[in-house]
């Protein structure tokens, strides 16, 4: 009611100015000044427009409310904040002309000019309200069908656009020129909404024409314009991004209320295969559509569904309805910087981008622009670009790095499988100067821990080009893989990340085997093998440690077949079979001693100090440990000393030796704390809360032993048990004191 009476008001005193205006133009007879007929044309239209606005805000449908807005059925949500800015820029009180929605194909930009265009409506906010498209092609489910009436020139919009004004004369011009200024003429004194939709499909003249026009368009008319193309000077600018997860989801289920299969395939599906979903989809508003469409309409498993989204090959509808036509205009240099950032799985600053590439920044730039400009790259804070799922999916499939062949309509847009390599390479070699085991390595594993993401990527990118487990498909890939392995195998175990060590060791193992290089597979297979040792799953080890065995007997080094007896040693002690161990692990020390190689003697030291201590000969064990701990401070090794004082403390918790134990694992937890080994934390943690517990302060041991098991938990470490019951222990004597 409040907006229904300022209109009044504000129609009560446009009225009062047209009589005033009406009674000047009666004082002058026949000779009317041209200025004050202008005025009062311009009054009379606004007095009209007023007058249609409070009918719509009445409930009436008055005739002189042009409206051809399109009945927009389908399921619409989330979008708040979008709605909210465009609502603000077709108020009065914004001074641009509109608003812009640009974005990635399919992301709803339509969708959200009619749910505003609408919106505006019921709020009467407009007198007329004109749609008009240029869209060429729309996308269902049998796939891409043409649209036979879509418009290509500032002209035809024109035409349109007088036609839905009730401008006949207008529209019988023959001049385009004068048609636009007489468009613009008749649009003054009103309130108009006009809507240009898809304005990608128009050549770059029509689009800097149309921008012109919108730039003239008198107030208070306001427009919307739609474009995967960024555009909109003097107008707020909206790039539609994706869906919320939850918006995502909300989306599925009003699908599902319109298809029984489809509600009914909903219902039986795993909430994480949803997620999945919302994932390959990058929140896609299209993307999602098309796919639960397979699922609606051709009796797919969402499952199935899935996984033909996430292969371009299979869904060439979706993937050349939203990037086949940006991709034709792009330069090489634009085709090899997207080639170089699908390798980047966050996104990259422009100095990544040149190291990757060695194109010059400039050129980068201006590539950059571009892209951003067709909306196949974001521009992201602290100047970061980064790609949308689906353009990822898409690339990958056109640069050939996956096993997808395209067909029509990509398979002739073809992207820099060279300039991919290079940024592969440019990783692998990222990873080496960061990585490695040697003693101060783990100073810039930090390096490594922010760029994770896009090693695991490469590493997995590097094995689908590889082809392996299989056939050998890529000689130079295989051999990337196995140099990035080597280069992270001791940044994986220190920092906790177990579970990606036993990927990366297996496809390194697989890639050694390809390539007939059994010294590199013998070492995938160990490192696979000691996180296993390490878990206490002994018989994935004694798996692992075979193929281990086998891969050095024929190509090995003699360190490496010392490295493989090691191995069997520690499984045996892991089996008690204290005997078979301790003549595994002297014979390694022979071996190493002979090669001078004093880091891998200390470590035999130390397997020799662990079967003795299980044995309960305790003095042999110290001495063993001591030894192994005077090499490693000799050598400088933190992340070794850790470990024996680990040793050292917990042989002097057995030994009953409190005033001795602290001091150990003291040493031990500060140590770890520094070189980052996550393991060797929990391990002292767990130490320091037992002697704790020996001293009878239960408080201050509960803290230290949960954040032990809160580590050993995620690492599945074999000493998760004992931390587990310490943990269990602790909780009942703080609760009893």
């Amino acid at each position: 009611m409040d907006n229904q009476e300022a209109l009044q008001r504000t129609l009560t005193r446009a009225r009062r100015a047209l009589q005033i205006i009406e009674e000047e133009k009666a004082s002058y007879g026949i000779r009317i000044p041209p200025d004050l007929v202008i005025e009062l044309e311009e009054k009379q239209k606004e007095v009209t427009s007023l007058e249609a606005r409070l009918s719509q805000l009445q409930g009436q449908r008055p005739a002189s409310v042009p409206n051809n807005l399109p009945r927009y059925n389908d399921v619409f949500v989330g979008r708040k904040e979008e709605i909210a800015r465009c609502m603000d820029a077709l108020s009065p009180e914004e001074r641009g002309w509109g608003v812009a929605i640009d974005g990635i194909g399919g992301m709803g930009k339509t969708a959200l000019a009619l749910e505003v265009a609408h919106l505006a409506r019921k709020q009467a906010l407009f007198d007329a309200y004109l749609f008009v498209s240029a869209k060429t092609t729309w996308l269902s489910t049998e796939g891409v069908r043409p649209e036979t009436l879509a418009l290509s020139s500032l002209d035809s919009f024109c035409r349109e656009f007088a036609k839905g004004l009730g401008q006949a004369d207008i529209v019988k011009m023959t001049d385009a020129t004068e048609r636009r200024r007489a468009l613009l003429d008749a649009l003054r004194g009103r309130r108009t909404l006009l809507i240009w939709d898809n304005l990608e499909t128009l050549n770059a003249e029509e689009r800097d024409m149309i921008a012109e026009f919108v730039r003239k368009l008198p107030t208070p008319n306001k427009a919307i314009i739609t474009s995967r193309r960024r555009t909109g000077e003097s107008a707020v600018t909206i790039r539609l991004d994706h869906l919320l997860e939850a918006e995502a989801l909300e989306l599925m289920r009003e699908k599902g209320k319109s298809h029984p299969r489809l509600d009914q395939e909903l219902n039986a599906t795993k909430p994480e295969i949803l997620t999945a979903l919302y994932q390959a989809s990058g929140g896609n508003p299209l993307a999602l559509d098309w796919t639960l469409g397979q699922v609606a309409h051709k009796g797919y498993s969402i499952s199935v569904a899935l996984e033909r989204l996430r292969d371009a090959a299979k869904s060439e509808d979706l993937y050349g309805f939203l990037f086949a036509d940006a991709a034709k205009t792009l330069s090489e240099k634009d085709r090899t910087v997207l080639s170089a950032l699908v390798v980047f799985l966050t996104p990259a600053k422009t100095a990544a981008l040149v190291d990757a590439t060695d194109i010059v920044i400039t050129e980068i730039q201006v590539s950059l622009e571009r892209l951003v400009t067709l909306s196949l790259v974001n521009d992201l804070d602290g100047e970061r670009f980064g790609l949308h799922p689906l353009t990822r999916t898409y690339i990958r499939a056109a640069v050939g790095g996956t096993d997808t062949v395209l067909t029509a309509p990509l398979s002739g847009i073809r992207f820099n499988s060279a300039a991919q390599r290079k940024v592969l390479r440019y990783w692998v070699d990222f990873a080496q100067k960061y990585g490695g085991d040697d003693k101060d390595a783990y100073k810039t594993y930090d390096k490594l821990e922010t760029e994770w993401q896009n090693l695991e990527g490469v590493a997995t990118t590097l094995r689908e080009m590889a082809g392996i487990p299989g056939a050998l498909k890529d000689r130079q890939a295989a051999q990337m893989l196995i140099d990035l392995e080597n280069a992270l195998y001791n940044f994986l175990f220190f920092r906790g990340y177990w579970d990606e060590r036993v990927r990366l060791g297996e496809w390194c193992y697989h890639a050694g085997k390809a390539l007939g290089q059994w010294s590199d597979a013998g070492w995938g297979a160990y490192h696979v093998a000691w996180i296993y040792y390490n878990r206490a799953d002994t018989d994935w080890a004694v798996r692992w440690a075979t193929q281990m065995t086998e891969a050095m007997e024929r190509g090995g080094s003699r360190l490496d077949k010392a490295v493989a007896i090691g191995l069997q040693g520690q499984i045996a002690e892991q089996r008690q079979d204290w005997a078979e161990a301790e003549r595994l692990h002297q014979e390694e020390l022979a071996i190493y001693r002979e090669l001078g190689e004093e880091q891998r003697e200390a470590i035999a030291l130390n397997d020799l100090g662990a079967v003795a201590q299980e044995q309960g000969h305790y003095d042999r064990a110290e001495s063993y440990y001591k030894q192994a701990l005077a090499i490693e401070e000799k050598l400088g090794n933190k992340a070794n000393q850790a470990t024996y004082c680990g040793c050292l403390g917990n042989l002097a918790l057995n030994r009953d030796r409190p005033t001795e134990t602290r001091p150990w694992y003291e040493r031990e937890l500060a140590l770890a704390q520094e070189v980052g080994r996550q393991d060797l934390v929990a391990d002292a943690q767990a130490g320091l809360a037992r002697v704790l517990e020996k001293e009878g302060r239960y408080a201050g041991a509960l803290p230290l032993a949960q954040s032990a098991l809160d580590i050993q938990e995620r690492l599945r470490d074999q000493n998760l048990d004992f931390s587990r019951r310490l943990v269990e222990r602790l909780q009942r004597k703080v609760g009893m004191e």
